[in-house]
């Protein structure tokens, strides 16, 4: 008995039944915060996801990891390791590359952030000679809604046209912020030179790509300080077009 005197005294289940008007009105309240609760959650097929992080990506043709982590990892990451923002450093080391992915601190700007990473990284001087032009892009998510097929019986470059067209006007709507093409080749230019040609100006195919190759070419060249601020100097004579 004294037992269920206790039970009777501090049971929840046991003061409801006593208290049946009170009980339901806890009730009601429970179920209509909940039902407002409901109403402003926020719902999205694509919910958003936000990643606070640069990456740096340097191509080294027939280089091992061991070449790549001494001629690039290491110079990049001192380079970079004093810049404002910068929380955590983590570098990765393949056959043939190089990724430094930079994570920022809370409420730090990604695009200040690579640009500020893209000034240290131009002011290396120490890469290998045959190593490529460091890339430095903003970590995003992207979400694929809808992808398109475009066919037809017709050149492939013809095709490659009409998608940039089409991939232009989808651009023009403020709900579409993104439009890739995939499956195409990238644009190229070929030259030919005959032998006849080749006879007559005494010249082989490997010096005309030398040639080339130095008419364009894209390359850090330093920086002006001003009173407004700092000047980047590059040489930008790369060929889009022959």
């Amino acid at each position: 008995m004294q037992h269920a005197n206790s039970l009777s005294v501090t049971s929840p289940i046991n003061w409801m039944a006593n208290n049946a008007v009170s009980a339901n009105l806890i009730m009601l309240v429970c179920i209509f915060g909940g039902y407002l609760f409901i109403q402003n959650i926020k719902q999205e097929v694509f919910p958003q996801f936000e990643v606070d992080a640069v990456r740096i990506s340097v191509a080294y043709p027939g280089a091992s990891p061991e070449e790549i982590e001494t001629g690039i990892i290491l110079a990049i990451e001192d380079a970079i390791s004093g810049v404002d923002g910068v929380d955590e450093i983590r570098s990765s080391a393949q056959e043939n590359s190089a990724t430094v992915t930079v994570d920022a601190m809370n409420g730090v700007d990604t695009q200040i952030l690579a640009q500020d990473l893209q000034q240290q990284v131009d002011r290396i001087t120490t890469f290998p000679v045959d190593a490529e032009e460091p890339e430095i892009s903003v970590l995003t998510i992207r979400r694929r809604g809808l992808t398109l097929a475009l066919y037809g019986d017709t050149k492939e470059g013809i095709l490659h046209e009409i998608a940039e067209q089409f991939r232009d006007r989808l651009l023009q709507d403020s709900e579409i912020t993104q439009v890739e093409l995939t499956g195409v080749r990238p644009l190229e230019i070929s030259i030919e030179v005959s032998q006849e040609n080749l006879r007559r100006y005494r010249l082989t195919i490997g010096e005309i790509a030398q040639r080339i190759g130095k008419a364009s070419i894209e390359l850090p060249g330093g920086s002006i300080k001003t009173e407004s601020g700092e000047i980047l100097i590059r040489m930008k004579t790369r060929k889009d077009y022959g």
